[in-house]
């Protein structure tokens, strides 16, 4: 059973903000070869009062149980890193300051780490649905993200231009109501339901399509199913000057080496996926 941590912004149900660290966890929890250590909140898609805020909220409108530090998360990292050396994954899919702080309180972090999983960076211009989008996650903590990136850590970088082909449509939502409507109290699922709505309304209107990107996600389906995914590795220049605008540099040759999939390669089986690992974390 793989060992995880997931750092994330998370804000599910905070009006006119994303739902995918929420939808993440709930498949972390739901997927029976992980144990899911704890969460370690970090800031990025809102402040980390509103994380904090949003995440107790979670736990109680759908009655789940989880772990979470909003203080001190670099020392939680440490501590399970060393009581777990070569065994601990990490999902990083906000701001990664708490990862770059676990580096400074141990020299030895990134060396005892089994894999960081990161969602975030560009290398281009990010435009979905021809409207330009900025990077959110690394671009928040350029100085962070320069050290996770270089820090010869085994990476994986899950970029903004991959994570958009993770399509959750309208009918993707309607297929995890109906199989979630006899199983989740109606409470709980009520308000699943209406938060993911309204997020697929706002979406409507920014992006002009039926469904958002499940940016996040695509961090614990590579875990499970790394076949869904296209296998690219990348070298990475050792100055990465662009990260205030979360752009990511590459080199002909470093000894800076991440794996970077370009292509989501079956979005039909991604999503079917999700919705039973989401389903089953909930039944927890």
């Amino acid at each position: 059973m793989r060992k995880i941590i997931f750092d994330c912004d998370n804000t599910f149900g905070l009006e006119n903000h994303d739902v995918d660290d929420g939808l993440t966890l709930f498949y972390l929890l739901g997927a029976a070869e992980m144990d899911l250590l704890g969460v370690t909140l970090t800031y990025g898609n809102g402040t980390l009062g509103e994380v904090v805020q949003m995440t107790k909220a979670l736990q109680k409108k759908v009655g789940i149980h989880f772990n979470y530090h909003s203080k001190n998360q670099a020392d939680f990292l440490v501590e399970m890193v060393n009581k777990y050396p070569h065994e601990v994954t990490i999902l990083a899919t906000g701001a990664l300051t708490n990862i770059l702080d676990a580096s400074m309180i141990d020299p030895e972090f990134f060396m005892k780490v089994q894999e960081i999983v990161l969602m975030g960076g560009t290398t281009e211009p990010l435009v979905v649905n021809q409207r330009p989008v900025s990077e959110l996650n690394f671009s928040c903590d350029a100085a962070a993200s320069k050290k996770v990136l270089l820090s010869r850590a085994k990476i994986t970088i899950m970029n903004g231009h991959m994570t958009a082909q993770a399509f959750f449509s309208k009918k993707d939502l309607s297929i995890f109501i109906k199989a979630a409507e006899s199983q989740i109290e109606q409470e709980s699922l009520e308000w699943i339901s209406e938060t993911l709505e309204k997020w697929i309304n706002w979406n409507e209107q920014m992006f002009g399509f039926s469904g958002f990107c499940n940016w996040d996600m695509t961090t614990a389906v590579y875990l499970e199913c790394p076949e869904l995914f296209s296998h690219e590795k990348y070298c990475l220049s050792a100055t990465q000057p662009d990260l205030t605008i979360g752009r990511i540099s590459l080199a002909e040759q470093s000894s800076y080496i991440v794996k970077m999939p370009k292509s989501i390669l079956d979005l039909t089986e991604f999503n079917h996926i999700v919705i039973q690992r989401m389903l089953a974390g909930l039944l927890k």
